[in-house]
């Protein structure tokens, strides 16, 4: 049913792909790489080899059968006289059923192991698009706002021009505004390289063709509230977590196997010898059991057993210093992000209205013949520069906001 479910979801994807459709979600690229991405696949497939090696666990050791002379005279003319007799034996020994139990929930918790890797991978993966999704995505804004300036500053650049056949501007000035008007379409031009950066390591971890054109769905994203901070139990379900409880127990499990070798093991034992020389046939019919509980015998098992308590408070000590060292870094991410959030606000509340209001009015001081093409300039460029300044601190707060949800494994 799973394999199905994927089969219908990669048919969906590669319509999806063919149909044309050129706007991607950063929920549509996550579902694509959980889905074909050969890393993860190549897990689900050793998690299904783990799991038929646990199925085989449960079986009975092949019988042994042999033939043979049996107590026979080197001369071949005392067999007539009934010395001596052709032998077949078969032996079959019966396992302890509660030993191949103990090694089967073994074997099967070893499955365990691969599917919290899985999810760490996994949780890597998405980190990466997201980042590379959120890169592009103030990218974006950032060469909206430079569009916007450069309306501004070819207005600007028209309307000097015009003073200047009338001499009521410098010639200078109008060269520090097409040299401006230039960086802006330079820092485009850098930005939407950028761009096709991020689409091409999207499309990288989508399975795609580098090449393949596609845009984000900027329009419906908004910025989501700052988090609170995520309790024990947001903690324990990270896969790196369950792996330490997986290994807890898979030791617990092998214990509990190398406890049961210490139980005996039985077997059955059949000869039959044809005599010669018209010698009544003759059979020997035994029982065995090993003697695991011999002290020589079982030497081995007890270190193991012991060594596996050591291992398992090893795994105990391992998970107290795991908790505390992702409550720290959750705690260090929320103060970033808070920090990153209330400057954004500072900048839309305050700073680039203010900015706004100065370039407004020194345009209009300047156009008033009172004020210098300089000063407005100068106020353009602080009113650009504080957008872009805020665009900064987005990126790094989406970023910190990818970290906090990467320690959380959040989609």
């Amino acid at each position: 049913m799973k394999n199905r479910l994927k089969f219908i979801i990669l048919l969906l994807l590669a319509a999806f792909d063919l149909g044309g459709q050129t706007t991607l979600s950063l929920d549509s690229i996550l579902t694509r790489i959980e889905t074909v991405h050969p890393r993860l696949q190549a897990t689900d497939a050793r998690i299904r080899e783990l799991d038929t090696y646990a199925k085989g666990a449960i079986t009975m050791p092949s019988p042994q059968i042999g033939g043979g002379f049996w107590m026979t005279p080197y001369n071949p003319a005392r067999w007539s006289e009934g010395m001596g007799a052709f032998m077949i034996t078969g032996e079959q020994m019966f396992p302890n059923r509660n030993m191949q139990r103990a090694e089967q929930r073994y074997m099967g918790a070893m499955s365990g192991m691969e599917v919290a890797e899985r999810g760490v991978m996994q949780n890597m993966l998405f980190a990466e698009a997201k980042t590379a999704y959120y890169s592009w995505l103030v990218l974006g804004k950032k060469i909206a706002v430079l569009e916007e300036s450069k309306n501004a500053l070819r207005l600007l650049i028209e309307s000097a021009e015009q003073r200047f056949q009338y001499n009521r501007e410098k010639l200078g000035s109008v060269y520090k505004a097409q040299t401006e008007l230039a960086n802006l379409e330079r820092m485009q031009a850098m930005y939407a390289g950028e761009i096709r950066q991020q689409r091409i390591m999207l499309n990288a971890l989508m399975q795609r063709d580098p090449a393949t054109a596609f845009e984000i769905d900027s329009a419906r994203w908004r910025l989501s509230p700052i988090p609170v901070q995520a309790d024990s139990a947001r903690i324990a379900a990270r896969s790196d977590f369950r792996a330490i409880e997986t290994n807890l127990q898979i030791a617990r499990l092998e214990q509990e196997w190398q406890r049961s070798k210490l139980k005996p093991e039985y077997g059955l034992r059949f000869d039959h010898m044809f005599a010669f020389g018209g010698t009544p046939w003759q059979f020997s019919l035994m029982g065995m059991v090993t003697v695991p509980l011999a002290p020589w015998a079982n030497k081995d098992i007890k270190a193991r057993i012991e060594g596996i308590d050591h291992r398992l408070t090893a795994f105990e000590y391992q998970k107290a210093d795991f908790i505390n060292q992702i409550r720290g870094n959750l705690a260090d991410r929320l103060v970033m992000m808070q920090t990153l959030q209330e400057q954004i606000d500072r900048y839309e509340r305050d700073i680039i209205p203010n900015q706004r209001k100065r370039f407004q009015s020194t345009l209009l001081a300047w156009e008033q013949n009172t004020d210098e093409l300089f000063m407005t300039i100068d106020a353009w460029l602080e009113l650009k520069m504080s957008r872009l300044s805020q665009l900064d601190l987005l990126q790094q707060l989406l970023q910190a906001r990818t970290e906090y949800e990467k320690e959380l494994e959040q989609r």
